[in-house]
């Protein structure tokens, strides 16, 4: 679905535009590359890699860190979702690598940990419950499954390529990625002007180390957990820079279907589908209270927020984790979002307008095109003429905000 929020004060548009890009694990990041193909293939005069100010939490800043490096959409599908690239090549077990570190040192205080946990119960058995002897056994568990560390390298070489850079202080544009401090609970910025020491594949690891899954990471005398926690896409980062156009994608919602009686639910699917409805309702609800703010803080501004449907069974029930469908999946999110830009096309149109955009009618009604026509597009040399249109374009773009 496709929620809109027009300014509440429009005034001629600034022409400054941002995007803001929400976490839920690969599955939301692929869904995401998608999603956004549709809204640039569906725009005229928009470049999603060439905007002012980009915001990433967790899975969504992979891809905000690649756009403000000036990587362009079909790139990135290239080397995520279709693995063309060659230099570059994707392999899901960057996300995959086991904890073994974490493993090694829980195991060798396992059996002190054991033995104390043994002779607290055999000091008063009577009075010494279960939650008792896990709460000194637990600290023999690993703080992680997986270690993202691997990960970390990949985007770093990403990142490094070419005119490429793995350093805030070096990008044109404003980059935001969000993290969470485990000790303090509080919200982390690394950016251009906080943090911009930290290199941004590092603060990228940071922001996607969902707690329990992968372990927390340390950057200098602090530990970071996932961004997640404390902000669903922390908009309010873009909007406080003079944003006035506000893209944004949340690729987990809440499953919302009517049961018969006789129906048993989300409940039938055991505890993995009852914890990822929990999920992802904590992180809607955090979202609707964050937007119906904006609106009053940020009046000047407009707001195109794009999310599956509360009924998509497909997004509900694919694994958070899963990658032997990634490409089919960028497909479903492009086609999906096209679906959502007709329906609301009229109105979404006179959102455009005031910042000197128009919807591309004749692809977005277009029945055959498909995400391969979108990045063949993209990945075609553009001729003189088609250089000179793009400048005419971006001219005619301004001259509309003055």
């Amino acid at each position: 679905m496709i929620t809109l929020k027009p300014a509440k004060n429009p005034t001629p548009s600034n022409q400054k535009f941002g995007l803001a890009l929400a976490g839920g694990g690969p599955l939301g990041g692929f869904y995401e590359l998608g999603a956004l193909c549709a809204l640039q293939d569906s725009i005229k005069r928009v470049d999603l890699s060439d905007l002012d100010v980009y915001v990433g939490v967790s899975a969504g800043a992979f891809i905000a860190a690649g756009l403000a490096n000036g990587i362009s959409l079909n790139k990135m599908c290239d080397i995520f979702a279709f693995n063309k690239k060659a230099e570059t090549p994707f392999n899901p077990d960057h996300f995959l690598q086991p904890a073994y570190k974490d493993y090694l040192k829980t195991l060798a205080k396992s059996p002190v940990l054991f033995g104390k946990s043994l002779l607290k119960w055999a000091a008063n058995p009577l009075h010494t419950s279960i939650v008792d002897m896990l709460e000194v056994s637990g600290k023999a568990l690993p703080t992680g499954v997986f270690n993202n560390s691997k990960l970390e390298r990949f985007l770093r070489s990403v990142l490094s390529e070419g005119e490429h850079s793995n350093d805030f202080r070096e990008l044109k544009k404003a980059l935001h990625i969000v993290a969470c401090e485990l000790n303090s609970g509080k919200i982390a910025h690394f950016s251009n002007d906080s943090n911009n020491d930290v290199p941004i594949s590092k603060a990228i690891q940071a922001s996607s180390a969902l707690p329990g899954l992968y372990s927390p990471v340390k950057i200098k005398d602090r530990i970071y957990v996932d961004g997640a926690l404390r902000r669903t896409m922390n908009a309010s980062a873009a909007l406080k820079q003079g944003v006035q156009l506000l893209f944004a994608v949340n690729p987990i919602v809440p499953f919302k279907r009517d049961f018969n009686i006789q129906d048993k639910g989300l409940v039938a699917g055991g505890l993995p589908l009852v914890l990822s409805q929990t999920f992802r309702s904590v992180v809607q609800s955090r979202l609707k209270t964050g937007l119906a703010k904006y609106k009053s803080q940020y009046p000047k501004a407009d707001i195109i927020l794009v999310e599956p449907d509360a009924n998509d069974e497909m997004m509900f029930k694919s694994n958070l984790f899963s990658y032997s469908k990634r490409d089919q999946l960028c497909e479903y999110a492009f086609q999906h979002t096209r679906m959502q830009l007709r329906r609301k096309a009229e109105k979404i149109e006179s959102i455009l307008s005031r910042h000197g955009l128009e919807i591309n009618h004749v692809h977005l009604n277009d029945e055959t095109r498909d995400i391969e026509c979108f990045i063949q597009q993209k990945n075609s040399n553009m001729s003189w003429a088609a250089q000179i249109n793009h400048s005419l374009d971006l001219l005619e773009r301004q001259l509309k905000a003055h």
